[in-house]
């Protein structure tokens, strides 16, 4: 910023800025007040005096690269940097990715990766990445773990992503406690913030696979695979390939496995984990024995006095369909035989292992879960499932069994977070697109990525 600025807007006797004790005098006098400056001039003066306290703290902090600090504000990108050898040098500047502004430590490597930052990321974080990236460069060795997985903490994913690494996966993506990762076109990249519900996760390409690690924070340890022959996720049975044993629910609890485990699972390859693959989902309408059908369909919704149309984009936030989700009718609805194979084929694809087709009685039957069929004009109400979830647990003959609901409508937010707390599962039938929709937390970390993993990658120059 130059000192003209600075001078302008600085506090002064003289010139009578707003807070100055002589502008009521100077007023009087006949020499009117300067007016506040424009809100870009405040901001970049903030964002100035915010350079020059990273550039002081860069300086205590790792006192030996002092000399090649050097704060730039002459251009118009301002930036903190650490200059190299020539003219390279590796910079910290404030950037907008999409419809976002974050901070971002770039250095000169063409194809490399920006590491990204959350505006409110403490100075010292900020300082220490901008400090690790300069210091592999100068020295000739990788940015150490955790900041070349963009963390500042270690972590489970962070050492899992260290693990992989040196078994010659190439880790793309980890996320843990920052969660910001840039992708599409490197002159205009985007901004994908991850975490949260989702939970942490490391996704990497193996020299036969595609995959995520997820480690949920109800359901523990979780690993999918892409399968580019039909383009889709599928969920590795991570209880039989640690223990020979299939978990009857999706996820292994976090202190049941550890890094090294799951890290072992990985190493074995597609061909060990026993994939199936998904197929399309058998076309609405099918035709059903009669008999069959018309048993089933006393047991699934039964009172419905017309069937739901719903939503045909899935990929919404569950709360949505809290409160708000009103069945409308439609003049086609699917057979009950394909509403229990849907359910079924997705329940399973999701990890729930011990469930299977039943009968016309109990349409899908399982050892550890009560599944409830729901179809009310209004929504699951917290009274409701708790009625539910008391029939799942007498349903149980040595322990209680977990609830699973399965509805056609909505559900109110306190019903959800007593469903989380009861560790049930709430799904939406969306009948329209054969999908089943998480309604609760819980739920939702059950579902199978949606996306591609080429739609999250930085595109190459």
């Amino acid at each position: 910023m130059s000192d003209g600025i600075r001078l302008a807007y600085a506090p002064s006797a003289v010139r009578g800025v707003p807070g100055n004790a002589n502008a009521t005098a100077n007023h009087h006098s006949g020499v009117p007040p300067l007016p506040f400056p424009p809100s870009d001039i405040v901001a970049a003066f903030a964002r100035h005096m915010h350079f020059k306290s990273l550039e002081q703290a860069l300086c205590d902090r790792h006192p030996e690269l002092t000399d090649r600090v050097r704060f730039d504000d002459a251009n118009l990108l301002m930036h903190l940097k650490i200059t190299l050898s020539g003219q390279r040098s590796v910079a910290l500047a404030q950037v907008r990715m999409g419809y976002s502004i974050v901070w971002a430590v770039m250095d000169p490597v063409l194809n490399s990766a920006p590491s990204v930052w959350p505006l409110d990321t403490p100075d010292e974080v900020l300082v220490d990445a901008l400090h690790a990236v300069a210091s592999a460069h100068l020295t000739g060795v990788p940015v150490p773990s955790p900041w070349r997985w963009n963390e500042s903490e270690p972590s489970d994913m962070t050492v899992l992503a260290d693990l992989l690494d040196a078994r010659g996966a190439r880790v793309r993506r980890v996320a843990a406690g920052n969660g910001h990762l840039p992708y599409g076109p490197r002159h205009s990249p985007k901004l994908d913030i991850v975490g949260g519900r989702d939970g942490c996760f490391v996704e990497a390409e193996l020299s036969d696979a595609f995959v995520r690690v997820s480690l949920k924070p109800a359901l523990g340890w979780l690993v999918d695979v892409y399968l580019d022959e039909c383009e889709a996720w599928s969920r590795v049975d991570l209880g039989w390939n640690l223990w020979r044993s299939t978990r009857p629910g999706p996820g292994v609890p976090h202190a049941q496995a550890s890094v090294a485990d799951i890290a072992d699972v990985l190493g074995k390859g597609l061909k060990a984990w026993d994939v199936e693959v998904p197929c399309a989902p058998t076309d609405r309408g099918e035709p059903a024995t009669t008999g069959y059908r018309s048993a089933l369909q006393e047991s699934l919704f039964a009172g419905e006095a017309a069937p739901p149309e719903w939503p045909r984009n899935v990929g919404l936030d569950i709360d949505q369909f809290h409160e708000e989700a009103e069945p409308r009718t439609s003049p086609r609805s699917p057979s009950p035989r394909h509403i229990t194979e849907t359910v079924l084929d997705q329940l399973v694809a999701f990890g729930f292992g011990d469930v299977e087709e039943g009968d016309a009685e109990v349409p899908i039957r399982s050892d550890a879960f009560h599944i409830e069929w729901h179809s009310r004009a209004k929504s699951l109400s917290t009274s409701e499932v708790q009625r539910l979830n008391g029939l799942a647990a007498a349903a149980g003959d040595d322990v209680p069994k977990r609830l699973i609901v399965i509805t056609t409508s909505g559900i109110s937010r306190p019903a959800a977070a007593f469903a989380d707390s009861a560790k049930a599962f709430v799904f939406l039938v969306d009948r329209s697109a054969d999908k089943l929709v998480a309604l609760n937390t819980r739920a939702q970390e059950t579902l199978l990525p949606h996306t591609k993993p080429a739609d999250r990658e930085l595109e190459p120059w």
